[in-house]
């Protein structure tokens, strides 16, 4: 049976139970009750795309009107989320079709970018989506805990309450994200639903303890983690600068009748184990995090700031995104960027979800290059690129 009985719409109030209770059964799970409501407290029901077969939802996908902090700025952004088909209808396009009205819409819209964090890494490339972000999650035995650097953050470490917790984690994200490239704009809906607490998110684990790190009266830090056993869970920590982190981390690592600490999610460029006394004992596993798709490439390029001065011509092949599909002369220096067609021979070619990659400055032209994905038509180009593109600190992302 083809896709084409299959119908691709945005879903109206009333149909917004059956379409949750799809979603979470196209990952194989069960919607509580608890999660479709806290779902339909932040959905934005134009942005909330549904496949039917009949009347039966198989497929679905939301979109989340966003940002995102580029160099130099920031920039509108489509976030998709909630990307799943039933079993039942796999292998008949519907994610295709899905995936195509989710981007016309976001041109519609003027937003340049989109993004998504991917459970299944073999699915997004084909839609032009590419790696821009990585991260580290770590383990590490307590007794290997100890900083040949201790940190000096100036505060102490408080446990607050989980109100307080969804109140001060909107506000710390919102004052840090914007000097942390990659960092995504989430409000307290978000954070509502991250920090909901319910059973089938613990994965075997207790309830939240969260632990504020206050420079008097100031929350300069935040830590949200959960124990199980004798683990300590480390879901999301984040501070206004690497001392208040450090103090965060010191405190996971000092938590009595613990053997073992775990972070989820930590940049790759994390200061961290240059303060451990033995940080070979710090195991970090990397993994691909964030998923960007430039929707608009030329909007997108001249949105950011670039760290040296040059052009750069290049080719674009983008099938999936026809627009963008061409040659461009990008003119950029620190303090801004154009971006137009041109008919001048192109110093470099790449795809889409390579432009995407290279994007946030996570990786480099030149290594691209030298995995057979870019192509350097013109010598020096891919140092040039690689020179323009740079970011002092590896872009990150504290959501999940």
């Amino acid at each position: 049976m083809s896709g084409m009985d299959i119908t691709v719409r945005t879903i109206a109030e009333d149909e917004f139970d059956a379409w949750a209770r799809a979603e979470h059964l196209g990952f194989n799970q069960r919607a509580s009750d608890e999660y479709v409501e806290t779902a339909r407290s932040f959905a934005e029901l134009d942005r909330t795309f549904a496949a039917f077969d009949g009347g039966d939802i198989v497929g679905s996908a939301t979109t989340r009107t966003s940002a995102i902090a580029t160099p130099g700025g920031k920039a509108k952004l489509g976030y998709v989320d909630d990307v799943s088909v039933l079993p039942t209808h796999r292998r008949r396009g519907i994610m295709t079709r899905v995936m195509r009205q989710q981007l016309d819409q976001m041109r519609e819209r003027g937003e340049p970018l989109a993004a998504l964090s991917a459970s299944e890494s073999l699915i997004y490339e084909r839609f032009g989506y590419g790696i821009a972000t990585w991260l580290h999650r770590w383990k590490i035995d307590r007794r290997h805990t100890a900083m040949k650097f201790p940190p000096d953050g100036g505060g102490s470490p408080r446990f607050v309450s989980a109100e307080t917790a969804r109140e001060e984690w909107t506000r710390l994200h919102a004052r840090v994200r914007e000097n942390r490239v990659g960092m995504v704009h989430y409000d307290a809906f978000y954070w509502g639903s991250a920090l909901r607490d319910a059973v089938e998110q613990r994965q075997g684990a207790g309830a939240f303890f969260h632990v504020a790190y206050l420079r008097g009266e100031r929350i300069a830090g935040l830590c949200s983690y959960r124990i199980r056993g004798e683990t300590v869970m480390v879901i999301f920590l984040l501070g206004e600068d690497a001392e208040v982190e450090a103090e965060l981390w010191r405190y996971c690592f000092g938590i009595d009748l613990m053997t073992e600490i775990y972070g989820y999610n930590q940049p790759t460029d994390d200061p961290l184990p240059w303060r451990l006394e033995d940080p070979r004992r710090l195991e970090r596993t990397l993994l691909d995090h964030t998923w960007l798709r430039l929707v608009d490439a030329r909007a997108a390029l001249e949105v950011r700031s670039y760290a040296a001065p040059g052009r750069l011509t290049f080719r674009l092949y983008d099938e999936f995104c026809p627009w963008n599909d061409g040659a461009y002369a990008l003119e950029a220096d620190p303090s801004g960027a154009d971006c137009a067609p041109t008919d001048a021979n192109p110093a470099i070619a790449l795809s889409a979800s390579d432009l995407a990659a290279v994007y946030l400055g996570g990786t480099a032209f030149g290594v691209l290059a030298r995995a057979g994905r870019v192509e350097e038509l013109e010598s020096g180009a891919l140092h040039l690129a690689d020179m323009m593109f740079r970011t002092e600190r590896a872009p990150w992302s504290l959501e999940l």
